[in-house]
């Protein structure tokens, strides 16, 4: 009882535990009827008396065979009278689970869509250095924070015998190795034989993302490859649709990805497929 009332004090201070159970049983319930506050709690002993399937405290009585039969009928009366309020009482669970996942998904897309913003405040700051050299490597971090946001374990840039990388993330158990360029002239064609030769240098599942702010000549991406292209491509406007949650980056990967797989092409506008 103390248990149950343990919520109410209230309730707990007014009773005599001096008295027998009975008397004791009495006044809980006079005292419940009392205020609809307590229908709740009410209902709630209700049940859970109705899950009771052992009387342990009848079992050194004299006539305990007769009590427990009596308790086991009372308790089956009492199941009978709790079964809907237990069903409604399930599907207030479930409704309230559901709700409680619904309010964490809520709060997780909210804290991602804030951070997004802050990715792009930060590359918006970049369009307007004059410092091409400290612009470059303020990229590579907005870039990294981009991939991490999107949980896909990015890299910083690193050395590896006669090459600098200037990143590496996962996708889809893909590792992908990570170009960025923020010049003023779109990159000419030999930029694509260098970094294709480092990704192929790479294991056999690497695959490369190179990202110019100023975009690609037509003959970086027309140029063919002899074992096919090993890197797909993003463009400002790509990263500006991103950035703005026009669209994922996941979904912007999975539809270039499938793009050089179908075309051999390492570029599609992702304009071309965004809401």
């Amino acid at each position: 009882m103390r248990i149950a009332l343990h919520e109410h004090p209230e309730l707990l201070a007014r009773l005599d535990f001096s008295q027998v159970k009975r008397s004791v049983a009495g006044m809980v319930v006079q005292l419940l009827a009392q205020d609809a506050r307590y229908h709740q709690t009410t209902l709630q002993m209700m049940t859970e008396l109705a899950e009771m399937t052992v009387f342990p405290n009848l079992a050194s009585q004299v006539d305990a065979d007769q009590l427990t039969a009596r308790a086991r009928s009372a308790i089956e009366t009492l199941r009978k009278i709790t079964k809907q309020y237990r069903a409604d009482l399930d599907g207030q669970e479930r409704v309230q689970a559901q709700k409680r996942v619904t309010e964490v998904r809520q709060a997780a897309q909210r804290r991602f869509d804030d951070a997004l913003m802050e990715v792009k405040a930060e590359f918006l700051t970049l369009s307007a250095s004059t410092d091409p050299q400290g612009r470059g490597r303020q990229f590579e971090a907005v870039l990294y924070r981009l991939l991490d946001l999107h949980d896909m374990q990015p890299r910083i840039a690193y050395n590896v015998p006669f090459e600098q990388i200037d990143g590496s993330f996962t996708f889809n158990t893909d590792d992908y190795l990570l170009e960025a360029k923020w010049c003023q002239a779109r990159i000419e064609r030999d930029q694509a034989d260098v970094f294709a030769a480092k990704v192929q240098r790479k294991g056999r599942n690497t695959l490369g993302l190179f990202v110019s702010i100023s975009g690609f000549t037509q003959g970086f991406l027309e140029i063919p490859h002899a074992q096919g292209c090993p890197f797909i491509t993003l463009d400002g406007d790509d990263l500006f649709l991103v950035l703005d949650a026009r669209i994922g980056l996941d979904e912007v990967l999975q539809r270039k990805r499938r793009h050089l797989n179908d075309t051999g092409r390492c570029h599609i506008a992702v304009r071309s497929f965004a809401r």
